[in-house]
């Protein structure tokens, strides 16, 4: 149910974000089911955590956007603390969101801001933490600066820097396997730049390249054993835990990377997983709450929730007609559950989906961990730069095949897959039924 309520939730912020608007609608019917609940002496902590899940989500809708007593249409500047670093891009203006705290119009009156902004700025190098000042104007919700000024930059801002360049520097040696490498240990490669990041999107794998919890699992799965093994199992995941909020702190707090941190802490916890997955959502969105506009984050949600709701049942109805490895079956029932769940956005957010994605994100997923762990290594030890441009070359070949294969567009496809998959499970279980008999 938890899964389930976290999806819903999800969709509802970034298509009808005015349903959270109504409290005095939903909390009461909330109330009467958590009554209903408890009367019925069932666990109403789901109700409870729906009912606190919907006030935290208004409130982070409340400040997407700018809030301010100016006309946007007047706005001239603003300033503001930087909460996403710059991206850059090829050929596209670069871009940073912010916080704003002023914003002044024309007359050149100063007007106390609020709300997340997202600003289109011309070759933008800003890091999360970053007080700047902007001069341009609103086109809708965007702001197109004409100039960006940096204010001030804190103490962790800066050593973030010096670490990021240095680490940049470090790859750059390795052209477009460098960008790579940056992209996926730091999430700040200069994206365009290289040519596998258009296979990516064609192929619709581009989700491998984003930092997520795939990520932060192969950093845990390479430094968990050695920990372990030479301080102990508790002091290893302690130590461990803070390599992981170093690596989230160098990533500038990506949303799904932090969706990921916020669920392997209360799973370490030993909160249940289903309560663990709704809770990962109210952390985040209470301490980022940019990332209900976040559509990383959104993705990250909604293909987890997915995973865990018929990933598990799917896989069994895979392998009970077909005899494939685990690991090919496991990641094809996952990918599949992922993308019933997440390819409604998609049509709508972008048109075009990949179902082929199905098939080629077992190997792709695959080639992308050893990567990513030569990568790490190759921080400590460069002559490994050398295995990264080796390893660049089949990716790319890998990528460039993935991306052959045809777009799909509307809703039928689509709902071809989910009939496929639910007749699957239904074939099974009918089979399963026959054979007890």
């Amino acid at each position: 149910m938890e899964y389930a309520a976290v999806i819903v939730s999800v969709y509802l912020m970034w298509f009808y974000p005015s349903f959270y608007s109504r409290p005095l609608i939903v909390l009461p019917l909330l109330a009467c089911a958590t009554i209903i609940f408890v009367l019925a002496e069932r666990d109403a902590l789901p109700m409870i955590i729906a009912a606190v899940l919907f006030l935290v989500i208004a409130d982070a809708l409340s400040v997407s956007g700018l809030q301010s007593a100016v006309d946007i249409r007047d706005v001239q500047r603003i300033s503001g603390i930087v909460i996403q670093d710059s991206q850059q891009k090829r050929n596209r203006q670069t871009g940073f969101r912010m916080v704003a705290e002023t914003a002044m119009d024309g007359g050149g009156n100063l007007f106390e801001a609020s709300g997340s902004i997202y600003v289109a700025a011309p070759q933008s190098d800003f890091f999360y933490g970053d007080r700047v000042e902007a001069c341009g104007y609103f086109s809708g919700s965007v702001f197109y600066a004409s100039s960006v000024r940096l204010v001030s930059r804190p103490l962790s801002s800066s050593l973030r820097q010096r670490a990021v360049i240095g680490i940049k520097r470090l790859y750059r040696g390795a052209g477009d396997a460098g960008e790579l490498a940056a992209l996926l240990v730091l999430g700040t490669g200069s994206d365009g730049d290289y040519t596998l990041s258009d296979s990516a999107r064609r192929s619709g794998l581009m989700h491998v390249l984003a930092l997520s919890g795939m990520h932060l699992s192969i950093i845990a799965a390479i430094l968990s054993p050695p920990l372990s093994f030479l301080l102990g199992k508790r002091k290893g995941e302690r130590i461990l835990f803070v390599i992981l909020f170093l690596f989230s702190f160098l990533s500038g707090w990506r949303p799904s990377l932090m969706r990921a941190f916020f669920f392997r802490m209360l799973m370490k916890m030993r909160v249940d997983m289903n309560h663990a997955f709704i809770l990962s959502l109210l952390l985040l969105l209470l301490v980022f709450p940019s990332a209900s506009v976040d559509i990383g984050a959104i993705y990250s949600f909604l293909s987890l929730g997915g995973i865990f709701i018929l990933s598990t049942t799917l896989e069994r109805a895979l392998r009970f007609f077909i005899p494939l490895p685990y690991a090919f079956s496991a990641s094809v029932s996952a990918s599949g559950a992922a993308l019933i769940f997440s390819v409604p956005l998609t049509i709508c957010v972008f048109g075009g989906y990949q179902l082929m994605s199905l098939f080629t994100s077992f190997p792709i997923n695959a080639a992308i961990s050893v990567y990513m762990v030569a990568a790490l290594l190759a921080i400590p030890f460069p002559f490994l730069l050398d295995v990264l441009e080796i390893l660049y070359s089949l990716i790319s070949i890998g990528f460039r095949i993935a991306a052959e294969c045809p777009e799909s567009e509307g809703i039928l496809p689509y709902a071809v897959m989910v009939l496929a998959c639910f007749s699957l499970i239904a074939a099974k279980e009918i089979c399963t039924a026959v054979a007890k008999k």
